[in-house]
């Protein structure tokens, strides 16, 4: 029943997202913005998926989130459905930065690059300092990011290590940081398989955190990520993986 359905969910992500992109393409060609479709993949996409997959999200840690003004939320990444669980529950104007591979996907890429979204090529670095330049101006001009600061997916549900980019872009643009931890995805839809399990993905929002109270990139690594592996913790999640981690 797992496999019907992961393979009913991968249909329909593609169907979904190519329908739910020809109709903002003239809205987003006409003005030059993202909103439409960002509006569109909260209010119907994701709540679509998400009933189709037989998953429900939880989250908590709204009432932490200054009222406005943008953020950047570090987020753990455990499956592919963490998208359309954070789109559900992150009450901002928001946009990914996301591996640059994404974006050579038919329809899906065109949907992320006129939606505004900011492709990262880590394989280089000129061009990985290029989009962080990018994604700063974008997040200075009032438009939160979802990261996913671990650089891939988990395959066994403990929480990676980060890389630093995220936080550069976070000290250089002056931007809080939410650590976002994120749990139950693993199991829903295992990792490399094409298979999705009714559940609970559960999301759990840190206080943010300033960059003006750390010296440096480092320090503020490693503050958000011991605050995404407590609340992974806290949620029934594996926490960091490693010898001696927790």
């Amino acid at each position: 029943m797992g496999r019907l359905r992961g393979h009913l969910v991968l249909a329909y992500a593609g169907v979904s997202m190519a329908f739910f992109f020809l109709v903002s393409l003239p809205v987003m060609l006409l003005t030059g913005s993202g909103e439409l479709p960002i509006w569109l993949a909260r209010r119907a996409w994701s709540v679509s998926a998400l009933w189709l997959s037989g998953v429900k999200v939880e989250v908590t840690g709204l009432e932490g989130l200054p009222p406005e003004g943008p953020l950047i939320f570090a987020a753990n990444h455990e499956s592919a459905l963490d998208i359309w669980a954070l789109l559900r529950v992150v009450p901002r104007s928001i946009r990914f930065l996301a591996k640059r591979e994404l974006f050579a996907i038919p329809v899906f890429g065109h949907y992320l690059r006129l939606g505004g979204h900011v492709p990262i090529d880590r394989a280089n670095r000129s061009q990985a300092v290029a989009s962080l330049r990018r994604a700063g101006a974008l997040v200075r001009s009032g438009t939160s990011l979802i990261v996913f600061p671990e650089g891939t997916r988990s395959r066994t549900g403990h929480v990676l290590p980060f890389k630093k980019g995220p936080f550069l872009l976070a000290m250089e643009a002056g931007v809080p940081v939410v650590p976002v931890a994120v749990s139950g995805a693993t199991t829903i839809n295992p990792a490399g398989r094409i298979e999705v399990h009714p559940g609970v993905i559960r999301v759990a929002l840190g206080t943010p955190c300033d960059p003006r109270a750390f010296a440096d990139k480092d320090g503020l690594l490693a503050e958000v990520h011991r605050r995404v592996v407590a609340q992974h913790v806290a949620l029934g999640g594996a926490g960091a993986a490693g010898p001696g981690a927790t």
